[in-house]
C-alpha cells in the first residue's frame, strides 16, 4: 500500500516495555509523526470519570466514545498533541482515577471500535509510529511494518522502580510486580482486542537491552521497509 507521508508503523507489546520513549525516539529519527494510543483511552476515562459515568455501563461508555473529537498536532519531539473537544487535556491524563477507568472503558468493544476509527483516521496518511496495544492486529492490521516489544515482568517492574525513584517518589518492587502481572492477564484475556503479536511482526526482547539499543532495533525495521 502507498500512503501518502510514507509507512504506518505499528508498535506494540506489553506494559512496561518502554513503546511509548522507544516509539518517540524513532519518530524523531526519522522525521515520522509519533501518537501514543493510550491517550484516546485515557481521553474517553477521563470524560467517564468527570461525568460520573459508570465504567461498566456499555451504553453509556460507547455514547461517551461516540461524542468525543479529536484534532492532533504535531510538535517539534515528533509527539501528535492531542486536543480532546477542543481542549488540551495534559496532565490531567494522568491522574490515578483516570488510568483505573481506562483500564476498564478499554474492555469495552464497542467503545474500542469507535476509538480504532479515530486513530485510523489520524495515521491512514502515514510517516507515522502507532503505539499500543492492538496496533497491528486490529488498528492498522495492513501497516507496512510491524513491531512486538516485550520484556520479562521482572525487568519491567525494576525499570518502573527506578524511574519512580528518580523522581522522587516512593516505589514498592513487589506491589509494581504483581500490578505488571495483572495488566498483562487482563490485556492478554480481555475479549476485545486482546494483547498479541501479529503473526507478521518482528518480535524483540528488550529485557537485556538499553533505550538506544532498542530504538536502533526498531529503526532498522522500518529502514528494511524504507529501502
Amino acid at each position: 500500500m502507498s500512503r501518502l507521508n510514507g509507512p504506518v508503523v505499528a508498535i506494540d507489546g506489553t506494559a512496561g516495555t518502554g513503546k511509548s520513549t522507544v516509539g518517540r525516539a524513532a519518530a524523531q529519527r526519522l522525521g515520522y509523526g509519533f501518537l501514543s494510543t493510550g491517550g484516546l483511552y485515557r481521553a474517553l476515562a477521563y470524560k467517564v470519570f468527570q461525568e460520573h459515568i459508570n465504567p461498566a455501563d456499555d451504553a453509556a461508555v460507547l455514547a461517551a466514545a461516540q461524542s468525543l473529537t479529536f484534532r492532533f498536532e504535531r510538535q517539534p519531539d515528533a509527539t501528535l498533541k492531542m486536543f480532546v473537544d477542543g481542549e488540551y487535556l495534559g496532565d490531567k491524563l494522568n491522574l490515578d482515577e483516570v488510568g483505573q477507568t481506562a483500564s476498564k472503558v478499554s474492555t469495552h468493544a464497542a467503545a474500542r471500535a469507535v476509538l480504532t476509527e479515530k486513530m485510523r483516521q489520524a495515521g491512514k496518511d502515514g510517516g507515522i509510529i502507532l503505539e499500543g496495544r492492538d496496533i497491528g492486529t486490529v488498528v492498522f492490521p495492513d501497516a507496512e511494518v510491524k513491531i512486538y516489544l516485550t520484556a520479562a515482568p521482572e525487568v519491567r517492574a525494576d525499570r518502573r522502580v527506578k524511574q519512580l525513584l528518580s523522581q522522587g517518589a516512593p516505589a514498592d518492587y513487589t506491589h509494581i510486580l504483581a500490578s505488571i502481572k495483572e495488566r498483562d492477564l487482563r490485556d492478554t484475556t480481555r475479549v476485545a482486542s486482546p494483547l498479541k503479536p501479529a503473526p507478521d511482526a518482528v518480535q524483540i526482547d528488550t529485557s537485556d537491552m538499553n533505550r538506544d539499543e532498542v530504538v536502533e532495533a526498531v529503526v532498522k525495521e522500518i529502514n528494511k521497509y524504507a529501502a
